[in-house]
């Protein structure tokens, strides 16, 4: 069963940031990875207002990949980068 990626993601620094996303965007192609939806926090209507902040959205086939991509040695390399850039959040919801 396909599972949905959604990674809230707090910026500390944007440069750090930028870095991480294009190296696991590489990543991601290399495991299939779609890309559903990646966008930066503009406002809140119903929440408190959060500073630079940044959502994506991934698809992958199933909990498996999922576990496969975040448990990869290179995943696992690029997570002191993704610690010093943000506060990430990532939750998997089934499709």
């Amino acid at each position: 069963m396909p599972v949905l990626n959604f990674s809230y993601t707090t910026i500390k620094d944007m440069a750090a940031f930028k870095e991480y996303l294009d190296k696991a965007s590489v990543l991601m192609q290399r495991h299939d990875v779609e890309t559903v939806v990646r966008r930066t926090y503009r406002t809140a209507f119903r929440s408190t207002s959060k500073g630079p902040h940044f959502t994506a959205v991934s698809r992958y086939e199933d909990m498996e990949s999922a576990m496969r991509f975040y448990q990869s040695v290179a995943y696992r390399n690029l997570i002191e980068l993704r610690n010093a850039a943000s506060e990430m959040e990532i939750q998997f919801h089934d499709e």
